[in-house]
């Protein structure tokens, strides 16, 4: 059925209902006149021998059986009668006429009604009782009343045979007048739905050729559009369409063209930062690689993590981290030239590569980067994280074989540069089979020993008084994990490893052994020195934390007033509640509070409010630049000069230069700390030298 074309399915519509109900009604009236014809040939029987029944009763009576031979002599000649049988009281024949096919025993059965007795294919028999006439006279001379119940005498029986041939003949020509008349109805009805079907089906097979000869690339076809109704608003509206569709052609191949390159883009591009992916950047470098060994300048290539990428994804969730990963990539892509390559390798991981540049050139923008991602203050919602990113620099020259000799050293050293603090830069040779992560056990058990075997080495970083001489030594205590045959690692370095195994809160309590101890000793030779400790988040958001202060103090017989203890803003902006409640706890025990990472954000004022520090360390994106970015300079005099309202001394951190170090004097910078004023040393060598043994 699904393959009929429309004008067959017209025909079949047309005609099917027409021909059913034709020969419905043929068949009825063909059957109904067949009945007709067996009814009038039974009626005829009937009527013939009731007719036949009553005419032979005196001859019987009498005996008179020449007359009764005429008599059915009389009735053969009727049409259609075959046979005529009259037999008497006792089932004997006593007159015959024609060929009698009734059996004996039907002629001697006893009716008592006129009756068909008998059918078969070719012929139909009828019989009727011979009846005794009760006259008047007769009841006359029997009046009694009972004589009028008995029934009639029957004194014989009649038999007709019909012969049935006519009858079929008139029922076979009665039939094939009903099988003309179908025929010729089927005709006539076939050749009016093959018109119907040829004028309905012409345009809309136009219509399909068209159709053809637009999918065959023809697009001037059109139909005429000479049909009315539907049809003529099916042509007009086709002919519109292919006009609509000839006009876009054009523009349509201008758009695949321009989807195609967008597909293109997309597989080398990353899709959240619009970047390089992997597998672009893999291959420009194996190209660039290719030219280098044949004869090309060498070049570098850096490969970026950020420092603190999953603090925003736990704390802000994944829409808040892709926000950072798009704003990162535009930050980096700002200190590029056109011919460096930026690439998103994967979550946090970026990669450059610096076409023709190599040695302290490279070195100086991978300094930058970090100088821009240190100085970069993420915002979201009210939120405010300092990121950072540690960076892996590799020089790409002709003894490099194959592109994942640079990978692995990128990734070495980009891992050497977190492990020593994070947010600078460390160089590796490309070298075959390089050991990418240096890692001889895990963080969790290095630490561990460090603390068991004591060999973490604290030392001491000595902050200098700016404005006016210091009647006591302030020191800020840092830590050094060192380790056989391993580079030693930095304090903030330490903290990340030891935060993700709850292992931060007892590198912060041996920082404050020590600060306690150096207090108590200072304390009994007569000596003023103020000690700054750093507290990871963890022993900020911890009571614990809280209760081995008091008790450390307690124990010395010590007041907390020579105590002050720092955490970053970024742990304040998290555990914003633990960290007032341990700020007021600190109050309480007569410590100090400080902030690092200080002006870095839009939030630092507010937190100004919230905890009321004594110290706040500033932060390096403000005292990097001084001598050649007006905008940090005026930034950190408004700083200074809302910090000594409220009594709060400011500290410059990794203060390097003494041209910086006068700059800072001169913005009223409270205290400095850093290599142009003393280099860090363990913290036991600088209380012996420069307190204990002070004037």
């Amino acid at each position: 059925m699904n393959q009929l074309t429309l004008r067959h399915r017209l025909l079949l519509l047309t005609l099917l209902p027409s021909a059913l109900i034709a020969i419905v009604l043929v068949t009825y009236f063909t059957f109904s006149g067949i009945r007709t014809l067996e009814g009038e040939l039974r009626t005829k029987g009937l009527a013939t021998v009731r007719y036949l029944a009553p005419i032979s009763e005196y001859g019987i009576i009498a005996g008179q059986i020449e007359s009764l031979h005429g008599l059915a002599q009389a009735t053969v000649q009727e049409s259609g009668v075959k046979a005529a049988v009259i037999v008497n009281q006792k089932g004997r024949t006593i007159a015959v006429s024609g060929r009698v096919s009734l059996a004996a025993e039907e002629l001697q059965r006893a009716l008592g009604e006129p009756a068909q007795v008998g059918e078969t294919e070719h012929w139909v028999a009828f019989g009727a009782p011979v009846k005794r006439s009760m006259s008047e006279t007769d009841a006359l001379f029997e009046p009694s009343a009972s004589s009028k119940s008995l029934p009639a005498e029957i004194i014989g029986h009649v038999f007709v045979e019909f012969d049935k041939t006519e009858l079929v003949n008139k029922q076979r020509q009665l039939l094939q007048r009903g099988l003309m008349i179908v025929l010729s109805g089927l005709l006539i009805l076939a050749a009016l739905a093959i018109a119907m079907a040829d004028n309905l089906a012409r345009p809309v097979m136009r219509l399909v050729q068209a159709i053809h000869g637009m999918s065959s690339g023809r697009l001037d076809t059109r139909v005429p559009a000479t049909s009315s109704g539907e049809i003529g608003i099916l042509e007009n509206g086709f002919n519109e369409m292919a006009t609509h569709i000839e006009e876009v052609h054009f523009s349509m191949q201008a758009r695949i063209e321009e989807a195609t390159a967008q597909l293109a883009f997309q597989a080398r591009h990353d899709a959240l930062t619009g970047l390089l992916n992997r597998r672009e950047f893999e291959h420009r470098l194996e190209k660039a690689l290719a030219g280098v060994q044949a004869g090309g300048e060498d070049f570098a290539v850096l490969f970026l993590d950020l420092d603190r990428f999953k603090q925003v994804n736990d704390n802000c969730g994944y829409l808040a981290g892709d926000e950072l990963l798009r704003q990162m990539a535009l930050l980096f892509q700002g200190r590029l030239r056109e011919e460096d390559t930026l690439a998103r390798l994967g979550g946090d991981e970026f990669s450059i590569m610096l076409a023709n540049c190599t040695g302290s050139r490279a070195r100086q923008v991978a300094e930058d980067i970090c100088g821009l991602a240190a100085a970069y203050r993420f915002i979201w919602q009210d939120k405010v994280f300092a990121i950072g990113t540690s960076i892996g620099l590799t020089t790409v020259n002709r003894k490099v074989r194959n592109i994942n000799e640079i990978l692995a050293a990128g990734d070495a050293a980009c891992h050497r540069a977190k492990e020593s603090g994070r947010n600078q830069v460390c160089e590796q040779e490309a070298q075959t089979n390089p050991d990418r992560r240096q890692e001889t056990s895990n963080w969790a058990s290095r630490i561990a020993n460090a603390l068991a075997e004591d060999r973490l080495l604290v030392e001491a970083l000595p902050l200098r008084a700016m404005q006016l001489p210091s009647p006591y030594h302030l020191v800020e205590l840092t830590a050094r994990l060192n380790e056989p045959g391993q580079p030693p690692v930095t304090l903030a370095a330490l903290s990340d490893a030891a935060e993700r195994y709850d292992l931060a809160p007892a590198i912060d309590q041996r920082l404050i052994e020590t600060a306690v101890a150096a207090l108590a000793r200072a304390k009994s030779q007569q000596k003023l020195l103020h000690c700054i400790v750093p507290l990871s988040r963890a022993s900020v958001g911890s009571k614990e934390t809280i209760d081995y202060i008091s008790r450390s103090l307690i124990s010395r017989n010590l007041q907390g007033n020579r105590l002050c203890f720092v955490f970053s803003e970024d742990t304040l902006t998290l555990l914003t509640s633990q960290a007032m409640e341990f700020s007021r706890q600190m109050r309480s025990l007569g410590c100090q509070i400080g902030l690092e990472d200080f002006g870095g954000g839009l939030s630092s004022f507010t937190h100004l409010r919230s905890i009321t520090p004594s110290y706040v360390k500033l932060s390096r994106s403000l005292t990097r630049e001084l001598g050649g970015n007006r905008a940090s300079t005026a930034l950190l005099r408004a700083v200074q000069e809302i910090t000594a309202d409220q009594n709060i001394h400011t500290i410059a951190d990794g203060v390097d230069d003494q041209e910086t170090l006068e700059q800072l004097r001169n913005l009223g910078i409270d205290f400095a700390e850093g290599k142009a004023v003393a280099p860090s040393e363990p913290f036991e060598v600088w209380l012996e030298g420069a307190v204990m043994r002070s004037a």
